[in-house]
């Protein structure tokens, strides 16, 4: 009994101190890194028109893209903005962009999946994209 009596005290001091742990943001702000340089640009074929999709922000990071749409179907992309807010969304940004690009290409839209472990920044890319074809169409 007094065993159980212990160990039940012990959990709540350690549950209490939990609880009240306050987590703090690093106090020197790190300068936004772009996850991708822009390239160079490409020549495209007579009728191409191109577009630029709304910029979508997230608290992590900031898309923006440049669709290529000849008749009425996407046939290039370019990352404007890519800009993020740590080392983590940096990663996965790097992982994903090239993804959802290649994805797009494929696709010849915006109709694509969102990449694994990557749902802010496939969204965010996605609607940008929608965004700049709409606007190409005319």
């Amino acid at each position: 009994m007094r065993r159980a009596v212990v160990a039940l005290l012990l959990t709540a001091v350690v549950v209490a101190a939990l609880v009240s742990y306050r987590t703090h943001p690093p106090r020197h702000a790190q300068p936004r890194l772009a996850a991708l340089t822009k390239p160079a640009p490409r020549a495209h074929p007579p009728g191409t028109r191109a577009a630029t999709g709304v910029a979508i922000s997230t608290p992590y990071t900031t898309i923006q893209v440049r669709a290529f749409v000849r008749r009425g179907r996407l046939i290039d992309v370019q990352e404007v903005t890519v800009d993020n807010d740590n080392e983590h969304t940096t990663a996965l940004n790097q992982r994903a962009i090239p993804i959802l690009h290649e994805e797009a290409l494929s696709a010849g839209s915006a109709d694509i999946d969102a990449v694994s472990g990557a749902t802010g920044t496939s969204a965010s890319y996605i609607s940008s994209l929608q965004s700049a074809i709409d606007r190409a169409r005319g």
